[in-house]
């Protein structure tokens, strides 16, 4: 079933760490420059030709997700973000995947790809595949389901395999603190069942197990404080070269205590973020390696109470079945909805005319399309009051016959049949809750465009990042929707990690015969400022003495 919060008394505790010898050796401000745009493939299908100048120091990557973080959350309350941020480079315009949640996001990253690819769109989703004759929501948090190969997956089959392996000792690790994050990169090989991509994806090397931890809060919330998973972190530093963490206590928090709370997580979370810079320098790795800091998507808070602002359209979709459209289950996901018709034997014209009518319903009740059902099916008094507010109402196949409900053309690469029929968006401060108003009364939503905006910073010790760089939007004011050449995104974490480990990645590497959907950030390394192509700095995670 879908994991709701219950809300649990537990205390958060607020304290401050000061990040020392953090300097900032380049204060320039810039927008972005031109740079590289995607991962350099090679499309031919000879073995990749393995640098004769490779040393025996590896560089090493660790990704830092602090979950729902806000740029404009970074400031002088929080000094060891603040550092990072001011000797790095920081993305003013960063913008998570839709749905803007916490599954999708961390697996964009790990894959690079739009869930209309990777195949996870939401935290929840009905699994009309595996249980068609039971609608019912559930978490979107099963391996098989993920279309798509991860970095874990890459670095196995690119440095690890062969007979001459270029890195056999390549190590790779996660830390994620919620319990749906372990299990969607848990991977099929424990069982060696490829998904329907024909992908079998590895877990990483030391995959920590949130549950294993004496920390862990269960039920609702399922998943281990800061303060017992950063010391799993710091332990993990000097064996991975490569380390993708989740830190979940400034989303769960808010969540269970409300914007106040919230704020006092935030300085408790930064101090742990100085803790592992100080593990890495004081291991010595700090000079070799590269910091990606980011977070999953935005938070919004609705109503405290979380009712008021809360939207709910089964009502509305059983109302509709009992005047003759397809039956249909709603799926909530915070600031979005997942529609699916729920009859597998609807014909194609029958399920079309649901979707339309549904559709016109929902984002024009005054509309003559629903003015006319409402005469037909005895005034539709089934319609929810908070409808005004549903922001978008979006097919996730394009329609042809009905163009202006097809989804927006900047996220539009998210639609997936996982995502549902249709896919609604709510308002600012607004959120969904299905089957009733009152099944979402958490404070605190996202998924929707007002929580698009995500943070993304990149720094480290190693030599050849930007310092004091900020890459600024090229237009006053972007939208949510707008998809800027010199903005991030998430999924430009993964080529951005296989640049700089060298992953020698061709199409023929991927499931579908494509790359990336993201581009490489090329904006925070100073080798694109000579060379839009620049060699990576290392093959298979060993630095290259050349560069």
């Amino acid at each position: 079933m879908s994991t709701k919060w219950r809300i649990a008394a537990w205390l958060v505790v607020v304290c401050v760490a000061l990040l020392g010898g953090c300097s900032d050796d380049d204060t320039v401000d810039l927008t972005a420059g031109s740079g590289a745009n995607s991962l350099p493939t090679d499309n031919s299908e000879a073995e990749p030709e393995i640098p004769d100048d490779l040393t025996d120091t590896p560089l090493k990557v660790v990704v830092l997700v602090i979950d729902s973080l806000m740029p404009d959350e970074i400031g002088t309350n929080t000094p060891n973000l603040l550092a990072l941020k001011q000797s790095g480079t920081f993305y003013a315009e960063s913008r998570a995947v839709f749905s803007a949640e916490t599954i999708p996001n961390h697996v964009a990253m790990m894959t690079g790809m739009y869930s209309g690819r990777s195949g996870i769109p939401t935290n929840n989703f009905w699994d009309r595949d595996a249980k068609p004759d039971t609608p019912e929501a559930e978490d979107l948090d099963n391996p098989n389901e993920l279309e798509a190969k991860t970095l874990f997956t890459h670095i196995d089959e690119q440095c690890r395999r062969g007979n001459n392996p270029p890195n056999p000792r390549f190590s790779t690790a996660a830390v994620l603190s919620k319990t749906y994050l372990y299990e969607i990169f848990e991977g099929d090989a424990a069982d060696l069942q490829p998904n329907d991509a024909g992908i079998v994806n590895l877990a990483p090397d030391d995959h920590w197990d949130p549950r294993s931890s004496k920390g862990y809060i269960d039920p609702g919330f399922e998943y281990t404080p800061d303060d017992f998973t950063t010391p799993q972190v710091i332990e993990r530093i000097p064996g991975a070269d490569f380390l993708f963490v989740n830190l979940g206590s400034v989303d769960r928090v808010a969540h269970a205590f409300g914007a106040a709370a919230r704020a006092g997580q935030i300085l408790s979370t930064d101090t742990h973020v100085g803790e592992i810079v100080e593990a890495l320098r004081e291991g010595g790795e700090w000079e070799n390696t590269v910091l990606i800091v980011a977070s999953d998507h935005g938070m919004d808070f609705s109503d405290q109470l979380g009712i008021g602002d809360n939207i709910s359209v089964q009502a509305t979709l059983d109302g509709f079945a009992e005047c003759g459209y397809e039956p249909m289950l709603a799926v909530d996901n915070g600031g979005t909805d997942s529609l699916y018709i729920s009859n597998p034997d609807a014909t194609p014209a029958s399920r079309q005319n649901t979707l339309e009518t549904v559709r016109a319903c929902l984002s024009e009740p005054n509309g003559q399309t629903c003015t006319r059902v409402r005469s037909m099916c005895g005034g539709l008094a089934f319609l929810p009051p908070q409808v005004e507010h549903i922001l978008g109402a979006w097919y996730t196949a394009p329609n042809a016959d009905a163009p202006p409900g097809n989804l927006p053309g900047s996220i539009a690469a998210s639609a997936h049949p996982n995502l549902g029929d249709l896919v609604l968006a709510a308002d600012d401060g607004f959120n969904f809750g299905e089957p009733v108003g009152v099944a979402n009364p958490i404070p605190g939503n996202h998924g929707h465009p007002v929580t698009f905006h995500n943070t993304m910073l990149i720094a480290g010790g190693i030599d050849f990042i930007h310092r004091g760089r900020e890459v600024t939007a090229s237009i006053p004011g972007p939208t949510p929707f707008d998809r800027l050449p010199e903005q991030s995104e998430n999924i430009d974490i993964a080529p951005t990690i296989a640049w700089l480990l060298g992953l020698p990645l061709a199409e023929e590497d991927f499931a579908d015969g494509q790359t990336f959907d993201g581009r490489i950030l090329a904006e925070a390394f100073k080798p694109f400022d000579q060379d839009p192509n620049a060699p990576a700095p290392a093959y298979c995670g060993l630095r290259r003495a050349a560069l």
